[in-house]
């Protein structure tokens, strides 16, 4: 872990953790006192208290009035290898699923594991069942896709529960913010303003967008998109961007709110689609009223799945990296089991693969 890169009270609490683990701190062991740490790491008292205060919940250590703060590790369960890992997404058969899972599995069989499947179809039930599941089974480590990763997650202590056992993982597409964790990602801010510069570039000014409002890619992606736009000098419209989640899909583009989005709309000339699946939505949407892409309307959206050439109007979109991710967030756990200090997050700048959906105003 690159103490550069996190909150100093994080780096010395996943250091304490690491002693803890690996034994080179003693259950029953007295640990360094608060001046001594604070010395160490060139932090401030309360920093280090900080620290300690995350392990002292989590059960790792204990503080004792007058006699100082001891290391708990009977709290740690070591378990048997079990050449497993756990591979945990809210989707598996579709869109870009597949490749994931088959980047994932390529790399697992190299290294002689095996794979525990999971789908939580984005619903925070199904990952809390998932999770306490494979801590039941017995894993080495885990790939983990965020369920609704924009919202406050009721199972982040049984993600603690992973650390206390010694077992890493790492996130996958989304993550939680919350949690100080390793990612392979894309870089969604960066698709965000390319999907929006391809409609600037253009020549449109009048642009709108369609984001996943409980997911953190709908965020990063919309936070690259008015980046864009505010450098470009163009005024962003609230009531030009519409918000959705991942329970309003079907009902919002199965006709009874066509007029409704299409009126929040009706003033762009480009509109920037959170992914493949809802600008083929989008597009039928238009199609159903009368209005074709890219004439009456440019599109730019996210993923390059097979969606984007489905249609004889091929979208223009920003890259998602596929089985790569998948290759490599399989490359990384395995690294992470070897060297549980090791910094594994990997950030992959997405490309534009420019089709048909954007007209030149």
């Amino acid at each position: 872990m690159d103490i550069k890169n996190v909150p100093k009270h994080v780096y010395l609490r996943e250091w304490i953790r690491k002693n803890i683990v690996d034994k080179t701190f003693a259950n029953g062991e007295k640990l360094l006192s608060e001046n001594i740490l604070a010395e160490k790491f060139g932090i401030s008292r309360q920093t280090v208290r900080q620290a300690i205060g995350a392990l002292e919940a989590e059960g790792l250590l204990e503080r004792r009035r007058g006699s100082g703060t001891y290391i708990c590790s009977s709290s740690i369960q070591s378990h048997p290898k079990t050449m497993n890992i756990g591979v945990v997404t809210t989707y598996v058969d579709d869109y870009i699923f597949p490749g994931i899972i088959k980047g994932i599995d390529t790399v697992l069989s190299h290294y002689g594991y095996g794979m525990s499947l999971g789908i939580t179809y984005n619903k925070v039930e199904n990952e809390g069942k998932l999770l306490r599941s494979l801590l039941d089974k017995g894993i080495d480590g885990l790939i983990v896709e965020a369920t609704k990763s924009a919202l406050p997650n009721p199972n982040l202590d049984i993600y603690k529960e992973f650390d206390a056992q010694g077992i890493p993982y790492i996130f996958i597409n989304g993550y939680y913010p919350a949690l100080s964790c390793n990612k392979v990602v894309m870089d969604d801010d960066f698709g965000g303003y390319t999907a929006a510069t391809a409609l600037i570039n253009a020549g449109h000014r009048k642009i709108g967008g369609i984001f996943k409002s409980d997911d953190i890619q709908g965020h990063s992606r919309y936070a690259g998109f008015a980046k864009a736009l505010k450098n470009s000098g163009i005024i962003l419209n609230d009531s030009s961007v519409v918000w959705y989640t991942t329970e309003d899909i079907e009902s919002f583009f199965s006709g009874e709110y066509d007029r409704i989005i299409l009126n929040r709309l009706s003033r762009c000339t480009g509109v920037v689609c959170y992914n493949d699946q809802i600008a083929l939505k989008f597009m039928d949407m238009l199609s159903r009223n009368e209005k074709s892409v890219p004439e009456d309307m440019s599109l730019v959206s996210f993923d390059d799945s097979n969606l984007a050439t489905l249609q004889s109007v091929g979208i223009t979109s920003v890259a998602h990296a596929g089985s790569h991710l998948g290759e490599q967030a399989a490359d990384r756990i395995i690294k992470l089991i070897e060297n549980p200090e090791e910094d594994q997050t990997l950030i992959i700048k997405p490309q534009l693969v420019e089709r048909d959906t954007v007209k030149i105003i």
